[in-house]
Protein backbone atom coordinates (compact mmCIF):
# COMPACT_ATOMS: atom_id res chain seq x y z
CA UNK A 1 0.00 0.00 0.00
CA UNK A 2 2.87 2.54 0.75
CA UNK A 3 4.15 2.59 -2.86
CA UNK A 4 0.46 2.83 -4.18
CA UNK A 5 0.16 5.67 -2.15
CA UNK A 6 3.22 7.25 -2.76
CA UNK A 7 2.96 7.00 -6.71
CA UNK A 8 -0.61 8.56 -6.40
CA UNK A 9 1.19 11.39 -4.29
CA UNK A 10 3.99 11.82 -7.26
CA UNK A 11 1.55 11.16 -10.07
CA UNK A 12 -0.69 14.30 -8.59
CA UNK A 13 2.10 16.41 -7.73
CA UNK A 14 2.90 15.87 -11.75
CA UNK A 15 -0.29 17.16 -12.97
CA UNK A 16 -0.19 20.35 -10.76
CA UNK A 17 3.58 21.01 -11.34
CA UNK A 18 4.05 19.06 -14.36
CA UNK A 19 7.96 18.22 -15.99
CA UNK A 20 7.62 20.23 -19.09
CA UNK A 21 7.15 23.19 -16.93
CA UNK A 22 10.54 22.44 -15.38
CA UNK A 23 9.58 20.79 -12.10
CA UNK A 24 11.49 17.96 -10.87
CA UNK A 25 10.28 14.92 -8.08
CA UNK A 26 12.52 12.78 -6.11
CA UNK A 27 11.59 10.13 -3.99
CA UNK A 28 14.89 8.71 -3.20
CA UNK A 29 18.21 10.76 -1.71
CA UNK A 30 19.97 12.64 -4.06
CA UNK A 31 23.69 12.85 -4.34
CA UNK A 32 24.63 15.17 -6.79
CA UNK A 33 23.18 17.02 -10.09
CA UNK A 34 19.87 18.09 -8.40
CA UNK A 35 17.69 20.16 -11.00
CA UNK A 36 15.78 22.52 -8.88
CA UNK A 37 12.23 23.37 -9.03
CA UNK A 38 11.92 20.00 -6.88
CA UNK A 39 10.02 18.67 -4.48
CA UNK A 40 11.13 15.56 -2.10
CA UNK A 41 8.35 13.62 -0.86
CA UNK A 42 8.92 10.60 1.98
CA UNK A 43 6.74 8.64 4.73
CA UNK A 44 7.21 10.09 8.01
CA UNK A 45 6.84 7.26 10.83
CA UNK A 46 3.93 4.84 9.18
CA UNK A 47 2.13 2.93 11.93
CA UNK A 48 -0.59 0.27 11.76
CA UNK A 49 -3.00 0.00 14.25
CA UNK A 50 -5.14 -3.86 14.28
CA UNK A 51 -8.80 -3.33 14.94
CA UNK A 52 -11.56 -5.79 15.08
CA UNK A 53 -11.42 -8.46 12.35
CA UNK A 54 -9.14 -8.51 9.95
CA UNK A 55 -8.82 -4.90 9.64
CA UNK A 56 -5.94 -2.54 10.99
CA UNK A 57 -5.54 1.23 10.86
CA UNK A 58 -2.81 2.44 8.96
CA UNK A 59 -1.10 6.14 9.90
CA UNK A 60 0.06 7.19 6.66
CA UNK A 61 2.26 10.52 7.32
CA UNK A 62 3.99 12.30 4.27
CA UNK A 63 6.31 15.48 3.86
CA UNK A 64 6.77 17.02 0.58
CA UNK A 65 9.42 19.02 0.41
CA UNK A 66 9.76 21.86 -2.28
CA UNK A 67 12.73 23.74 -3.11
CA UNK A 68 12.24 26.78 -5.44
CA UNK A 69 15.86 27.22 -6.63
CA UNK A 70 17.36 30.52 -7.89
CA UNK A 71 14.18 33.16 -8.53
CA UNK A 72 14.36 36.53 -8.00
CA UNK A 73 11.06 36.43 -5.26
CA UNK A 74 11.42 32.62 -3.58
CA UNK A 75 8.67 33.96 -1.23
CA UNK A 76 6.31 34.43 -3.47
CA UNK A 77 6.71 31.45 -5.20
CA UNK A 78 6.96 29.18 -1.84
CA UNK A 79 3.51 31.06 -0.70
CA UNK A 80 1.86 29.96 -4.04
CA UNK A 81 2.93 26.45 -4.39
CA UNK A 82 1.69 26.18 -0.57
CA UNK A 83 -1.26 27.25 -1.53
CA UNK A 84 -1.57 24.88 -4.36
CA UNK A 85 -0.61 22.05 -2.25
CA UNK A 86 -3.13 22.72 0.63
CA UNK A 87 -6.27 23.43 -1.83
CA UNK A 88 -5.49 20.14 -4.09
CA UNK A 89 -3.62 17.68 -2.18
CA UNK A 90 -6.75 16.84 0.02
CA UNK A 91 -7.70 13.54 -1.60
CA UNK A 92 -5.39 11.10 -3.93
CA UNK A 93 -6.33 8.08 -5.62
CA UNK A 94 -5.03 4.50 -6.25
CA UNK A 95 -4.52 3.31 -9.20
CA UNK A 96 -7.75 1.10 -8.25
CA UNK A 97 -9.68 3.85 -7.67
CA UNK A 98 -9.73 3.79 -4.58
CA UNK A 99 -9.83 7.54 -2.89
CA UNK A 100 -8.20 8.69 -0.10
CA UNK A 101 -8.52 12.08 1.64
CA UNK A 102 -5.49 14.50 3.06
CA UNK A 103 -6.25 15.07 6.40
CA UNK A 104 -3.93 17.48 8.74
CA UNK A 105 -2.49 19.21 5.87
CA UNK A 106 -0.34 22.02 7.27
CA UNK A 107 3.07 23.89 5.68
CA UNK A 108 6.04 25.81 6.78
CA UNK A 109 8.73 27.80 5.30
CA UNK A 110 12.24 27.65 6.89
CA UNK A 111 15.34 29.07 5.08
CA UNK A 112 13.91 29.01 1.75
CA UNK A 113 12.03 25.24 1.52
CA UNK A 114 8.90 24.65 2.12
CA UNK A 115 7.77 21.14 4.24
CA UNK A 116 4.10 20.55 3.86
CA UNK A 117 2.71 18.11 5.86
CA UNK A 118 -0.10 15.82 5.01
CA UNK A 119 -1.42 12.22 6.47
CA UNK A 120 -3.64 9.89 4.30
CA UNK A 121 -4.75 7.42 6.61
CA UNK A 122 -6.59 4.23 5.49
CA UNK A 123 -8.20 0.56 6.56
CA UNK A 124 -6.53 -2.09 5.13
CA UNK A 125 -8.61 -5.54 5.33
CA UNK A 126 -6.12 -8.51 5.24
CA UNK A 127 -7.40 -12.23 4.68
CA UNK A 128 -7.28 -14.11 7.20
CA UNK A 129 -5.67 -18.14 6.94
CA UNK A 130 -8.36 -20.99 7.67
CA UNK A 131 -6.41 -23.42 9.68
CA UNK A 132 -7.77 -26.90 9.35
CA UNK A 133 -9.47 -27.95 11.97
CA UNK A 134 -8.95 -31.38 14.08
CA UNK A 135 -10.34 -34.29 12.44
CA UNK A 136 -10.24 -36.68 15.34
CA UNK A 137 -9.81 -36.34 19.02
CA UNK A 138 -9.15 -39.21 21.81
CA UNK A 139 -9.19 -38.79 25.31
CA UNK A 140 -7.68 -41.04 27.86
Amino acid sequence: MYNEIMDAVTKQLSVLFPPEAGYTIYTDAVEQGLSEPCFFVQFLEPSEKPMIGPRYYRKNAMCIQFLPGDIVKPSRELNRVLDILMDQMHRIELKNGRKINGTDRSGRIDDGVLTFFVQYNAFDIRETIQEDGMSEIKVN
